[in-house]
């Protein structure tokens, strides 16, 4: 967005720019965090060209709370037990796989591995890819007659596309119809494995992979009101800017 840019030609209209571009495309957990990082990274920029209070043009505000809602095995198994196979199939991807939606309605049979029974697919949000084992649910959905097919995998079974918004509206009817909390978002699924996966591991590298996430502040929001004691000083340390740098 802003171009080859020497430190002296770097103003306070480029960080504009950026963190303009940045709230159309980003939640607020991965705005604020992009925000800490390019408050560094201003700041070295800024002494480097004779400006060292050029930093204090990053504004952001409060930290964004974690959200804290995830599914109960009897919930999912609900939402399943209603669904049709395509409908099934995402909800695996979401549960099992921790994909987000946009990359649930994006998975093909290209993307499965069956030597290894993995998932590879590059994130929809960040370009960056992911493989992840698929559990035997999921397999099941990989028919070999289509391997090597790049058509979404559950238009195999649905027969045609569906929008994000149709589905979300399909979504809040399966919720209805199965009497779950209507507050479940779809994207708690990915949030309920990052906290199973946490609560058996206790490691945090090993959610951070199978999330495919940048940074291990976005794996640690998922997980901060799990384990507060040990998880909030690793946010303080992420989040705050180091003194030495920012003064």
């Amino acid at each position: 967005m802003c171009g080859p840019l020497t430190p002296h030609q770097f103003t306070e209209k480029h960080i504009e720019l950026l963190v303009t571009g940045w709230k159309k495309r980003y939640a607020r957990a991965t705005l604020y965090g992009s925000q800490i990082i390019l408050r560094r990274i201003v700041a070295a920029i800024g002494a480097a060209s004779g400006r060292p209070y050029i930093h204090q043009e990053v504004k952001f505000g409060r930290a964004p709370t974690a959200r804290k809602t995830i599914a109960t095995p009897e919930e999912i198994a609900a939402l399943l037990a209603a669904s049709p196979a395509w409908i099934r199939l995402l909800i695996f991807l979401g549960a099992h796989a921790g994909f987000r939606i946009s990359d649930c309605m994006r998975v093909a049979p290209i993307h499965f591995n069956r030597a290894s029974s993995t998932i590879t697919i590059e994130q929809q949000k960040n370009g960056r890819p992911v493989t992840v084992p698929a559990t035997a649910a999921l397999q099941a959905y990989f028919h070999e007659e289509w391997d090597g097919s790049h058509q979404p995998l559950y238009i195999h079974f649905r027969g045609k596309r569906i929008s994000k918004t149709a589905f979300n509206k399909k979504w809040a009817a399966l919720k209805r119809k199965t009497g779950v909390n209507p507050n479940l978002w779809f994207h708690d699924l990915r949030r309920t494995l990052a906290v199973s996966l946490y609560e058996l591991t206790k490691d945090l590298r090993v959610v951070e992979q199978m999330l495919g996430h940048e940074s291990l502040a976005s794996t640690i929001h998922y997980l901060e009101h799990r384990d507060p004691a040990k998880l909030k000083p690793y946010l303080a340390a992420l989040f705050t800017p180091k003194t030495a740098v920012i003064q």
